[in-house]
């Protein structure tokens, strides 16, 4: 049996499936899509990253890898019955449709695009537009630790990692007390800490 590949750097939405196996505990090789002799199209049409070689079997799209890694290996982040599943994949999807393209948005205009290329008008607009699901994000989070049971979950991990964007691109969380709190603690993971390490 081959060992699991996955494709991406860090610093990149492979970020959140490099985490997954991390928290999971699983063996795997990281893996560039440029590396000499790869042929990236291959395992992935798009040219996109993060994808996964899980021998033999290709996946892509990040939360579609999570979910998937989470399902095959079990363990206290995966859902233990249909409706946990449901509430967790309501959840990751909510937050690529909600939250990830104007917390990316926001983070190229305020530090990832050179000086000279950043719009602060836009970022503030992204800052803004990101008021109403924080807002969303918060009030679920008023009294609970956790998003689905009472327990870190694939949800958790996959919602913070996008949320780990709205931070780096200094969106204010003041007005969203337990949305900081909970993505601090997310953001304290050892095994995200570790990773973010290496």
């Amino acid at each position: 049996m081959g060992k699991l590949q996955i494709f991406g750097s860090t610093r990149s939405r492979a970020m959140r499936a490099l985490w997954l196996a991390e928290e999971l505990g699983l063996d795997y090789d990281q893996r560039q899509k440029d590396e000499a002799g790869l042929d990236y199209l291959s395992i992935n049409p798009s040219g996109k990253i993060p994808a996964i070689d899980d021998d033999g079997l290709i996946i892509t799209e990040s939360m579609a890898i999570n979910m998937y890694l989470v399902k095959k290996h079990g363990g206290a982040l995966a859902p233990k019955d249909p409706g946990e599943e449901a509430t967790m994949l309501q959840w990751t999807f909510w937050v690529m449709t909600e939250v990830e393209n104007n917390a990316l948005t926001a983070l190229f205009h305020r530090a990832l695009h050179p000086e000279d290329q950043r719009d602060a008008a836009k970022a503030d607009q992204c800052e803004a537009d990101l008021q109403r699901p924080l807002g969303i994000l918060n009030d679920a989070l008023a009294n609970r630790q956790w998003l689905v049971a009472e327990r870190f979950s694939v949800a958790d991990l996959n919602v913070s990692a996008v949320l780990s964007w709205v931070k780096m691109a200094r969106v204010n969380l003041d007005g969203f007390p337990h949305v900081k709190e909970w993505l601090g603690k997310c953001m304290a993971r050892p095994a995200l800490v570790k990773l973010l390490k290496g």
